[in-house]
């Protein structure tokens, strides 16, 4: 077999997320959810991030965003940074911001 240089191999994988929104209007909502497969960029790879929030005050808000590129943890782990605003629902929106769950790559 010839010898070829290594290539890094993009794994097919996933983040989880979760955790609540910004107060507005006397009251939070829970975010969990899970990211899309890996999107290539030429900055690295991307998630998708797109739910509904938790059914709390009497409505929900929808999200969706893409995540930063990837930020190298120990162990060959990497996160993401997600910064987003939900819609506008009952008068008011949310702030929706972190890092998703580690995972490797």
């Amino acid at each position: 077999m010839p010898n070829h240089p290594q290539q890094q191999q993009q794994y097919a994988h996933v983040h989880g997320h979760k955790g609540a929104t910004t107060c507005q209007d006397g009251h939070v909502h829970m975010h969990p959810g899970v990211t899309s497969t890996p999107i290539q960029t030429p900055q690295g790879h991307v998630h998708m991030l797109q739910n509904v929030t938790t059914f709390d005050d009497s409505h929900t808000h929808r999200y969706q965003t893409y995540t930063s590129s990837p930020i190298p943890l120990p162990n060959g782990y990497h996160t993401h940074y997600v910064e987003v605003t939900t819609t506008e629902d009952d008068g008011h929106t949310h702030t929706i911001k972190g890092f998703v769950d580690p995972s490797k790559s």
